[in-house]
């Protein structure tokens, strides 16, 4: 699996000078194999998607939280003429997969629905394991408000898991724990600093040291910070990652490409 960071920051996108390194995009994770190309949320950084060639295209929903959809509509592929493209979700909220998108293609957020783009777009309700192709993609819950799900996704005997929008519980981290065991590559949210969580316990983000805990108590033999708040800078960022002091936890940054 070939991955790409396309966006890590959460919240909302942020620019300029502050933000080059690590990037200011909304969460978005491109995994491609030879037939595949699985994007992990639309935020914002899926505009930025780089060509995929004929590669099967699909969409993995996390939430739908306006962060990690508002790619959509500037999506490069959503707009080709008979490109098909699956969107996957579990049901958040009581809501299908299509009932989450279709707020944000309505009036007065956008004039068009997801039907009258020119791709065919078909969007499926995940009640259980699946495969895209030869990847195999599992799920548990997150913890976060509204809900939300944590994928994984396996191929050829190499795993990554996405724990993005996840509030670090004791009374419910086993569940993650176990679900990430082993993995190859752990995304894990590390919105907050540990003074930053004390003053926003449920709003549903993490800390670095929560991260490290997983990482550790799971076995992941790597990690990156995603959802970064767009309040921390890249100095600011970097500063977090060096006194970690470890090569294989880093902030993830932007246009960052990890092999597995």
């Amino acid at each position: 699996m070939k991955i790409t960071i396309l966006g890590a920051t959460g919240s909302v996108p942020v620019e300029g000078s502050d933000h080059l390194e690590f990037g200011g995009a909304t969460s978005c994770v491109l995994v491609e194999t030879n037939d595949q190309a699985i994007y992990l949320d639309a935020g914002s950084g899926i505009v930025r998607t780089p060509d995929v060639g004929d590669r099967n295209i699909s969409i993995l929903l996390s939430h739908p939280h306006l962060d990690h959809i508002l790619g959509m509509p500037f999506f490069p592929y959503i707009s080709k003429k008979n490109r098909k493209i699956d969107f996957f979700a579990c049901k958040t909220g009581g809501l299908t997969s299509r009932q989450q998108l279709d707020p944000l293609f309505s009036v007065p957020l956008w004039p068009i629905t997801v039907d009258d783009f020119a791709a065919n777009f078909t969007c499926n309700d995940v009640t259980g394991p699946f495969d895209i192709g030869n990847v195999h993609v599992t799920f548990i819950d997150s913890v976060h408000p509204g809900g939300g799900t944590v994928f994984k996704l396996s191929c050829e005997g190499r795993s990554l898991v996405y724990a993005t929008d996840y509030e670090y519980d004791e009374g419910r981290i086993g569940e993650l724990l176990e679900f990430a065991g082993n993995c190859d590559l752990l995304f894990f949210d590390a919105q907050y600093t540990d003074e930053e969580f004390e003053a926003r316990k449920g709003f549903g983000h993490s800390t670095v040291r929560h991260g490290i805990n997983v990482m550790r108590e799971s076995g992941a033999k790597n990690l990156r910070f995603v959802h970064h708040d767009p309040r921390h800078s890249d100095e600011f960022l970097r500063k977090m990652e060096s006194e970690v002091k470890s090569d294989n936890v880093r902030f993830a940054r932007r246009d960052e490409v990890i092999i597995l």
